[in-house]
């Protein structure tokens, strides 16, 4: 009787401890950044991108970026070398002027843009679908989210 008990328990514990199994964490690409984002997460505020209008659209192929900072439209390019995984950089970003009612937020998400040296996938889904942007603090400056 004894015996059966200790198999059955050693039988729970080898279920137990196989269903705890950590899931491996999902790593984004540079060519993961292709496409239309929008910003949801800006310093650590939650963003609702239907309100803030902040778009980034990548275009890996020519290291390329364009899109929407709140009210004007945006342009520039991304440093990246395959050499530095997940390393990046968007120097130089180029905005129009125009005469907008409120451009607090616009002006918080370019510092942020310009701040940004790496990114990272959120969450453990393939596709990836979000990413954070970190500063050389390591702080996480924003969340982008596939359009």
């Amino acid at each position: 009787m004894k015996k059966y008990l200790y198999l059955c328990l050693a039988v729970v514990g080898i279920a137990v401890f196989a269903s705890c199994k950590s899931q491996k964490a999902v790593v984004a690409s540079y060519s993961d950044l292709n496409g239309e984002w929008s910003v949801v997460e800006l310093n650590g505020k939650k963003l609702d991108p239907a309100d803030s209008k902040q778009l980034i659209v990548i275009d890996v192929a020519r290291n390329h970026l364009s899109g929407n900072a709140g009210c004007n439209r945006m342009n520039g390019n991304i440093e990246y070398s395959e050499a530095r995984k997940n390393i990046i950089k968007f120097p130089q970003v180029a905005t129009t002027r125009m005469a907008c009612p409120d451009l607090k937020g616009e002006q918080e998400f370019l510092e942020a843009l310009n701040k940004v040296v790496r990114f990272e996938a959120e969450g453990n889904v393939k596709p990836v679908n979000t990413i954070a942007f970190y500063g050389t603090d390591n702080g996480k400056l924003m969340v982008i989210e596939k359009k």
